[in-house]
């Protein structure tokens, strides 16, 4: 079924998985081309406004009706859309289902303050953004200048105004936000104060872009990676989860199917954190899976089964899906 991967690769997916979901996701391993999904710009126009034009263009268009804003493309492929007013004036955004999955996840309200933490490819913060319709404050963190340059040229075109970027190591938030809020007066007033919501879309081993037919798509995989992950994102957790407000919430998550990764990190959450209750999460999704409570040797808290794991498929990728809520100080 997946003889081209590592050995140790398909143990795990068999230690994770029943035969009937390594069937899904072995169809996704050698799809070629999945539908493409998009969600509308809610700052430059409108539900109403994009599915009339699509109409028109005599483009099918299919709602995710698990979560708002989402719809597939089911009868063309993504390119069909770039020749489109609407794409080329950034009024609908090209974002994977489970991509958008998390932001969704996130209480998010009008005048929240929002840290998007590790935020490139953007994708993610422009979503908040488009929800929150331009009010308040979103700081964008990523350690990388090329894709801080990608972010910020994605939020211009997509009249984002409220989100300001910084490029830093996660792991140094604090001390960049406290260096801003003696700098510059706009961003000075609450900026250090704790956030509303805070998203951790997590750096991980992105096991879900395997794909059977595109050697180098696995040819990376190493168990060495996913040490290596679970360390840094607990390090950057260490720095993020003081800096969110009493009452509010954290959502976690990764496109990974480690549990190293995934529950393993969920359970050191909840072992270190008492001030974070993790949240159930509502969503009845066909692909989505139940949590796992032991991975070899490792056994988890019976709370990691809050937490959600979708399958990649042929229409998702695969995810990891945690939401927490600070009960204390």
């Amino acid at each position: 079924m997946f003889k081209n991967l590592p050995a140790e690769f398909i143990d795990r997916l068999n230690e994770i998985y029943t035969k009937e979901e390594l069937e899904i996701i072995t169809k996704w391993y050698n799809t070629k081309e999945r539908k493409p999904s998009f969600r509308i710009n809610l700052i430059k126009s409108s539900e109403e406004e994009i599915l009339n034009e699509l109409k028109l263009k005599w483009l099918e268009i299919t709602k995710f009706d698990l979560i708002p804003n989402c719809y597939i493309l089911e009868n063309w492929v993504e390119k069909d859309l770039w020749d489109l007013e609407l794409f080329e004036k950034w009024k609908i955004y090209m974002q994977q289902i489970t991509s958008q999955i998390p932001v969704h996840f996130l209480d998010l309200k009008e005048w929240n303050k929002v840290l998007d933490t590790t935020a490139a490819p953007w994708s993610k913060t422009s979503q908040i953004a488009s929800i929150l319709k331009n009010t308040w404050k979103i700081i964008a963190v990523d350690n990388n200048q090329i894709r801080v340059d990608k972010l910020a040229f994605t939020l211009k075109r997509q009249w984002v105004k409220n989100a300001k970027i910084i490029k830093t190591d996660a792991r140094n938030i604090q001390i960049e936000l406290w260096e801003i809020s003696k700098k510059e007066w706009y961003w000075a007033e609450d900026i250090y104060e704790d956030f509303d919501n805070i998203l951790f879309d997590a750096p991980c081993s992105a096991e879900w872009r395997i794909n059977l037919n595109i050697e180098k798509t696995y040819a990376f995989w190493k168990p060495e990676i996913i040490k290596r992950n679970y360390k840094l994102q607990k390090q950057i957790l260490e720095k993020i989860i003081p800096l969110l407000k009493k009452d509010w919430t954290l959502v976690y998550s990764t496109c990974t199917l480690a549990p190293e990764e995934n529950e393993a990190v969920v359970h050191m959450i909840l072992s270190n954190y008492p001030e974070l209750q993790i949240q159930d999460i509502d969503l009845d999704y066909k692909y989505s899976k139940p949590w796992i409570l032991k991975f070899w040797k490792q056994c988890f808290r019976k709370d990691v089964a809050k937490s959600i794991r979708i399958l990649p498929s042929e229409e998702t990728e695969g995810f990891f899906i945690a939401k927490f809520k600070k009960i204390v100080d």
